[in-house]
């Protein structure tokens, strides 16, 4: 083959070089415009993806608020005064309404509306909206102008079924800028997101939602939108195209759209264009620059790199080059380095060892009785770690006692000794009792460490602490041996309510109404222990949820000293006071427009034994006559806490008199004495 001087060879090396590198840096600049094309389409799906997620949680919480509604005593007797107090206490001070109407278009209803007043004919039922609830119960609307015409409003409407009535349409209704409002916390800088509802009309907008609110969208969008999720490319009204992702909801069939102008998404492609150009050029001319000076120097210099070259091989030391050529300069520096680098290797490898949060141990003895351990290694064995020692330095195996499955496991038997022996151990669970008396659980894994031949000339185990995680699997069996605890108990109380109310019911009308106030009780209950952790409750607070659903607060005065009660005595309390609130309600201080109950209580302590003394007394109502028959209510009441506690009812004419007298010391069985007393 003919000879060439170095700088043609360079030339065509540059050549050789600069050519693939710029194919590849093509491939990469399509490759990254495609990426980044996928990721703007993603990230315009998911914040579509996350309004929806927003603005549904609030379309939740508002369902949350007609279903309570829906559960009223109140609208289920039919009484609609006391239904619309309910209503306005969950619609005062916001700007809710709720509204009460049948399948037609008339009102029964309306917190917007005073006591009395006449309340017109509302719009129509869409045949989806009637289609959806006959399916389901509840059901999201489209968009619609407010009664003052000028603001667009939303509604979630719930199917009510009412014994003996046809059922009505129980609805709250917002405006879109609460929409609004709770969507912007998922609008990302520079992006707007829109919210359609089933016939196209704009719901809320982040930017111009007053302009936009109710007012049908683009066109291409019912056309583009297919499917549940998607994206697609189209030009607005300023002549500016957008790339929109798009999300469709299964719960409201309303649309969330993300737009971004595609600029903004192709701006970083043509930037990177511009860089890799320039950076291509600046390297073409400084290699042309340094192949020309290169050239002449480059036999004088090869020479000597050579012998350097042929020193690292050895092992030797590597002095550095004198040389004008500034190529192969570097490359003997590089060689100068290479060699400080393979050093430095070896105590970054130490280093590495030394740091890595797991305990790692070689040996080279085939008893394995002389190891190298790590400083992770040192503190799971209780050594200590503040004196520096070199990681190559073996030290005797700790005496400790392992386990295995709750079977001691002998020092031949564990990881490192069956490595040396040729096996392969893989995440196995050992339990180390260390001389100071701690305990320690490690997943551990061996392997034996083979010369070329395939020898065993030593072996390595590397460990993690689990200790924590095994403590916390036995924490976990704790908390559900005690929620089965805790299920069990509750089942058996609601199992003997079910029972006793069935039995002392006249019609099944009444059962149902009977039985479902005296669980919202017990479910309130529950809702102010899960508060707590099940840790007990707040007395004044536990009252206040167990009478709230059924009466007006403003008919109870409550007094007394700030007292914890536990889990079961909370629970006896809520049925308690659900019987008697139900009882004044049908026949005593409740029963009329002037009556009034007193609740009182305080803290009697006398040495050991803490006793709370609670008094009921109703007065204003009509005369009251001792009953001849003990109702369920009674029967709870007396014997809810006859094990631990006393109870007393006086039927003075005045009103019910209940005296309560509850040990705090001695609580247990609470709750499944007022299961025996309901069976």
């Amino acid at each position: 083959m003919p000879l060439r001087s170095a700088r043609s060879h360079l030339w065509g090396l540059i050549a050789a070089a600069v050519v693939p590198v710029w194919l590849f840096a093509t491939y990469l600049l399509i490759q990254y415009a495609v990426h980044e094309r996928s990721r703007f389409e993603q990230d315009a799906q998911q914040t579509a993806r996350q309004a929806s997620l927003i603005v549904e949680g609030e379309l939740n919480n508002l369902q949350t608020i007609v279903d309570g509604l829906s559960k009223s005593t109140a609208l289920a007797t039919g009484d609609l005064q006391a239904f619309r107090t309910e209503a306005l206490s969950r619609a005062q001070g916001s700007d809710r309404i709720i509204l009460l109407r049948d399948f037609s278009r008339s009102q029964l209803l309306n917190t917007t509306a005073p006591q009395g007043a006449s309340l017109p004919p509302v719009a129509p039922l869409s045949e989806w909206e009637r289609r959806q609830l006959g399916a389901a119960r509840f059901v999201v609307s489209n968009v619609f102008a407010g009664s003052d015409g000028k603001h667009y409003r939303v509604a979630i409407s719930e199917r009510v079924r009412i014994p003996a009535r046809d059922d009505l349409l129980l609805s709250i209704t917002i405006p879109t800028s609460r929409i609004r409002d709770v969507m912007m916390r998922a609008v990302p800088e520079g992006w707007t997101v829109g919210v359609g509802d089933r016939d196209g009309n704009y719901v809320a907008r982040s930017t111009s939602h007053e302009e936009m609110s109710g007012k049908p969208g683009l066109p291409e969008y019912p056309e583009k939108i297919v499917g549940r999720s998607g994206t697609f490319t189209f030009r607005n009204d300023q002549g500016l195209t957008q790339l929109v992702g798009y999300y469709r909801s299964q719960y409201s069939d309303w649309f969330y759209m993300a737009n971004i102008p595609l600029s903004a998404v192709q701006s970083p492609l043509w930037r990177s264009l511009a860089a890799i150009v320039g950076i291509a050029l600046v390297a073409l001319f400084i290699s042309g620059c340094l192949a020309y000076v290169v050239g002449k120097r480059l036999t004088g210099a090869a020479a000597e790199l050579a012998a350097r070259a042929d020193a690292l091989g050895r092992g030797a030391k590597v002095e550095p080059l004198t040389t004008t050529v500034m190529e192969f300069d570097t490359i003997a520096n590089a060689l100068v380095s290479a060699e400080r680098a393979i050093a430095e290797r070896k105590f970054e490898l130490e280093t590495v060892l030394e740091t890595v949060p797991a305990g790692v141990w070689f040996t080279y003895d085939p008893k394995a009785l002389q190891v190298i351990r790590n400083r992770f290694a040192a503190e799971l064995m209780g050594l200590p770690t503040d004196t520096p020692k070199a990681f190559g330095a073996p030290d005797l195996v700790i005496d400790t006692v392992a386990e295995k499955d709750g079977r001691m496991v002998s020092r031949q038997d564990r990881p490192l000794s069956r490595a040396m022996r040729g096996e392969l151990t893989d995440n196995e669970e050992f339990s180390y009792t260390l001389p100071s008396g701690g305990r320690r659980h490690l997943l551990s894994s061996a392997r034996p460490i083979r010369d070329p031949e395939g020898g065993i000339i030593g072996a390595v185990q590397i460990s993690l602490d689990i200790s924590d995680r095994k403590r916390a699997e036995e924490q976990r069996k704790l908390l559900v041996n005690e929620l089965n605890h805790r299920v069990k108990n509750t089942l058996a109380v609601v199992q003997s309510i079910a029972s006793q109310t069935i039995r002392n019911s006249t019609s099944l009308a009444e059962a149902r109404r009977t039985l479902s106030s005296r669980l919202v009780s017990l479910a309130k209950a529950h809702d102010v222990l899960t508060h707590e952790n099940w840790r007990g409750a707040d007395l004044e607070e536990l009252i206040a949820a167990s009478i709230r659903p059924h009466a007006p607060m403003e008919r109870f005065q409550l007094s007394g000293d700030e007292v914890w009660v536990e889990p079961n005595i909370a629970l006896s309390f809520a049925l308690a006071f659900h019987e008697l609130t139900t009882n004044a309600i049908k026949y005593g201080a409740l029963s009329n427009a002037t009556g009034t109950v007193s609740i009182s209580w305080g803290l009697i302590e006398q040495g050991p034994d803490r006793r709370l003394e609670l008094e009921w007394r109703e007065s204003g109502g009509p005369v009251v006559a001792a009953v001849k028959r003990k109702g369920f209510g009674m029967q709870l009441l007396e014997g809810m806490f006859s094990r631990v506690s006393r109870v007393s009812l006086s039927f003075d004419e005045a009103g019910l008199l209940a005296a309560f007298s509850v040990s705090l010391s001695a609580s247990t069985g609470l709750s499944t004495s007022a299961a025996r007393a309901a069976g």
